[in-house]
């Protein structure tokens, strides 16, 4: 699964972005309807896609995205907290 948010002037959205291993490929859109920061769309676009992946029934999921935060979260390299 490859995640992206992205902000400008006329608001935020979230793409996600799936290639299964045979070669299949899907795509989704998400507009956020909210004041969202950079990080929040990042963030909303990988809990999009992660509830994608379990409607789908994945079993083994592969996640790429730029934002090296929501990734080293991912991996429980860094905290969700600030404790």
């Amino acid at each position: 699964m490859y995640f992206d948010g992205s902000l400008n002037l006329d608001g935020a959205g979230a793409g996600v972005y799936f290639i299964s291993p045979s070669r299949d490929k899907l795509r989704y859109v998400l507009w956020i309807h909210f004041r969202a920061s950079n990080n929040v769309a990042e963030y909303e676009a990988t809990l999009h896609g992660l509830r994608i992946a379990v409607e789908l029934g994945v079993k083994c999921l592969m996640v790429y995205g730029e934002s090296a935060l929501i990734i080293n979260q991912l991996n429980k390299d860094w905290s969700y907290t600030n404790k």
